[in-house]
């Protein structure tokens, strides 16, 4: 993940500066629990039907969403890249129409999916740094 796009997508969303001294893997990190917080707070809204919240916190998961999807490495990924930028996409699609259409439904099939790729991001993370053993 380029360091300075995901840094700005942070700092938009969240404000803190702690992505600023935080390693790649850290950055995905955050910027999932920014992507949770926003989709849960998006269900919240829609429930109360406060649309304008709502709207306000997908525009946010969408752009997270978008900076998770272009920062993949399609050449040094292969097949596990293309699944991942699909599923960043149908996530993408899904909460366009989550939003169109008021779709609780939609909008917790992506929380799920999302929640379950923030799962294994926090696992690697929480076991050793990742490192190059071509040394």
């Amino acid at each position: 993940m380029a360091n300075s796009a995901a840094v700005n997508a942070y700092s938009k969303v969240q404000g803190g500066i702690a992505a600023e001294v935080a390693t790649p893997q850290k950055l995905v990190q955050l910027l999932f629990s920014a992507l949770m917080k926003d989709l849960h707070q998006a269900r919240g809204f829609m429930e109360r039907k406060q649309r304008r919240e709502k709207a306000q916190c997908i525009d946010k998961a969408l752009d997270i969403l978008i900076t998770l999807n272009s920062s993949i490495d399609m050449q040094a990924g292969g097949e596990i890249s293309a699944n991942l930028r699909a599923l960043y996409q149908y996530c993408m699609q899904g909460l366009i129409q989550s939003n169109a259409q008021d779709d609780t439904n939609k909008l917790e099939e992506v929380i799920g999916l999302m929640g379950e790729i923030k799962s294994a991001w926090d696992a690697i993370s929480d076991g050793s740094e990742v490192t190059d053993e071509k040394s």
